[in-house]
């Protein structure tokens, strides 16, 4: 069985010792108050497999654009 994990956003990047490392973060907070960012958990890529994640996101933020959940920003 797949573990899962849900997160809100990535904090940091890094590349350390060759490797990409991504710091995740998950907001936390009561109804009507400010969330509060919590630490998640840590992605680490090899450059290899970083490549790979990227394009797979630029695959998923160009459909999500298509079906209007997602506007993208000029550069």
């Amino acid at each position: 069985m797949k573990s899962v994990a849900f997160i809100d956003g990535v904090s940091q990047a890094h590349l350390i010792n060759g490797n990409v490392r991504l710091d995740t973060f998950v907001l936390q907070g009561q109804q009507g108050a400010e969330p509060v960012q919590e630490e998640g958990a840590q992605l680490i890529f090899t450059p290899q497999g970083f490549l790979g994640m990227l394009g797979a996101m630029q695959q998923l933020a160009e459909k999500l654009a298509e079906a209007g959940l997602l506007q993208k920003q000029p550069q």
